[in-house]
């Protein structure tokens, strides 16, 4: 019965969160409002595939943006460089070059283990951050590439501000779906054993090499669809998006929300972004905000947000079952 509850209670929250822009069409920030969190799911995505390595292998990386990137070069360029506006070209298009750029890095990056693999994936995401500059011809080098064409598919047309938010948060309920499907199956386990005894996983009889190498061609391929996105929600994709910072935005969203948790990052990114985008009009020192509340994380509750809300809950129910047994 709790877990109809459950489920009835998640059907719920994924109809609220796709017809957002429906029932809030009466706010006077309506459209505002819809932007932002467009914009937070799309984070929150590339936030998840990260948390595929940091959290559930324990493979910690700064070098995600450059399959963020090469997705957002990919869908922009096959859109407005090919003129082909159909989503599943485009988000195909994503997916192999995120996945083709992750497998080329990752032969090499995921030999190294700690900060060792930390320092690798840093210095091949400047390699493609330095690519993506030059390479003005196909990428418009510093100018980015400008007046990217929204999607249609089946009919559907995704050129309305809304219509691409219903997509955004269809893609994101998928990934939601998809990675907890990884988390609880065997090759997830696997994954768990490889973050906490490698050497252990080694004597079972796996592959650790390969096994590292396929959460790292796996969590770059999301996060080449959430780059896809990007692009088509901003119409725009530039050499930031290939650029340290977004990688440091996902990992301080991953680790806010906490890391090796299913919703932890999407929370994270919702911080984030609130952080940066929406309160910067409310005051002047935004970005000193953030930086605190990441320090506050890291140093005092490294459980983050959910971990933190599990620790509450925990102690809640700890305490109520030593006052049900004290009175009877």
């Amino acid at each position: 019965m709790r877990r109809l509850g459950y489920v009835a209670g998640a059907l719920v929250a994924v109809a609220a969160l796709i017809t957002f822009p429906v029932w809030t069409s009466g706010w006077e920030s309506s459209r505002y409002a819809t932007t932002i969190l467009r914009d937070m799911l799309v984070l929150a995505i590339f936030a998840l595939s990260l948390d595929l390595l940091v959290g559930v292998a324990g493979m910690p990386s700064l070098g995600h943006a450059a399959f963020f990137g090469g997705g957002a070069y990919a869908a922009a360029i096959a859109s407005q460089r090919l003129g082909n506006d159909d989503l599943a070209i485009g988000l195909a298009a994503a997916l192999l070059v995120a996945a083709l750029l992750a497998l080329a890095i990752g032969i090499f990056a995921v030999r190294a283990t700690g900060i060792f693999f930390l320092m690798l994936t840093l210095a091949f995401a400047q390699m493609v951050f330095a690519i993506a500059f030059q390479a003005t011809d196909l990428t418009g080098g510093s100018n980015g590439l400008a007046g990217v064409h929204r999607p249609t598919f089946a009919g559907l047309d995704f050129n309305a501000p809304d219509a691409l938010f219903q997509l955004a948060g269809c893609v994101f309920v998928v990934t939601l779906l998809l990675l907890w499907r990884v988390r609880t199956s065997t090759y997830g386990r696997a994954l768990v054993g490889l973050r906490e005894n490698e050497r252990r996983m080694r004597a079972l009889g796996y592959d650790t090499l390969r096994l590292r190498l396929s959460a790292f061609v796996f969590s770059g391929s999301l996060a080449g669809i959430a780059g896809a996105l990007s692009a088509y929600a901003l119409r725009f994709v530039s050499t930031n998006d290939v650029g340290v910072p977004r990688s440091i935005e996902a990992f301080v969203s991953v680790l806010i929300g906490g890391t090796g948790t299913l919703l932890g990052p999407a929370i994270g990114a919702v911080v984030v972004l609130y952080l940066e985008r929406v309160l910067p009009s409310a005051i002047p020192f935004a970005e000193t905000v953030l930086g605190i509340v990441f320090i506050v994380f890291v140093v005092a509750a490294r459980q983050g947000i959910v971990g933190l809300a599990r620790a509450v809950w925990s102690g809640q129910m700890a305490s109520r079952r030593r006052a049900a047994r004290a009175t009877r």
